[in-house]
């Protein structure tokens, strides 16, 4: 298969050669990682139900030959995202080549060793409080896209590991779970004004007095085709919209 010899020649090019050419493989990897889980996704549903289903598809074959390069996996963890003499570009590369696989195999190796996911948690909440949200201008510099990609993919393997209830229950008791959570707010808030007009393009407009809402059918015809037309421009995904357009309601006495 076309697909294996292109597996089979960017496992050959991680292990060997310039830094440069070892990380654009590994973010190439990731990315047909990434590609074929989306499709296999898309057929399936949860694609956790039946793991082993994978294997029939071409994810599975992908997942396969990585496995079957377990030295250079390890390799790349441990000189990629562990070390402390990594670059800025190989720990992106090998944190995001990680979430590719971790992705489809859950709580595994190397999420096990706890000096890893305290690591992951630094580079996932470090300066969280000043980080762009979506919608916002990207970095203007490389350092700074690559400080930005780092976070990112350390947030999506931290949250992997926070799976397993002996991380969760402690991690808890941290700043992190605060640090997050402001976050999450800060971006539903910058787009409120995105939100309300998602809320009365799908279903009248909405008032919001005194902490209270209440939905009113109406508005003319060129009103609802432009609130529409904000509603399908936004870049929030439909969860966060919604979450956005809910109005608090407090913890109960």
């Amino acid at each position: 298969m076309a697909i294996m010899q292109a597996i089979s020649a960017l496992l050959g090019q991680l292990q060997a050669g310039p830094m440069q050419e070892r990380c654009y493989a590994a973010h190439t990897l990731a990315s047909l990682l990434e590609a074929e889980e989306a499709k296999y996704k898309a057929l399936v549903g949860d694609p956790h139900t039946s793991p082993s289903l994978r294997n029939h598809y071409k994810i599975g074959k992908l997942l396969n030959a990585i496995k079957d390069e377990e030295e250079l996996y390890d390799a790349v963890v441990d000189q990629w995202v562990s070390a402390r003499s990594a670059t800025l570009e190989q720990q992106v590369a090998g944190l995001r080549l990680l979430l590719a696989c971790l992705d489809c195999w859950l709580f595994q190796y190397p999420l096990t060793e706890e000096a890893l996911v305290e690591k992951l948690g630094h580079w996932a909440v470090g300066g969280l409080d000043k980080a762009a949200v979506l919608g916002d201008e990207p970095p203007s510099t490389l350092q700074g896209l690559l400080e930005e990609a780092r976070q990112t993919y350390a947030m999506g393997l931290l949250a992997i590991a926070l799976a397993n209830e002996e991380y969760g229950d402690e991690v808890v008791q941290t700043p992190m779970v605060p640090a997050c959570c402001s976050y999450l707010q800060r971006a539903v808030m910058k787009h409120r004004p995105v939100v309300a007009a998602a809320a009365q393009a799908a279903g009248g407009s909405t008032t919001v007095t005194s902490g209270t809402s209440s939905n009113t059918s109406g508005g003319t015809a060129g009103e609802q085709q432009q609130q529409q037309q904000q509603a399908a421009e936004s870049p929030l995904p439909p969860m966060l919209v919604a979450a956005a357009a809910a109005q608090p309601e407090g913890f109960p006495d």
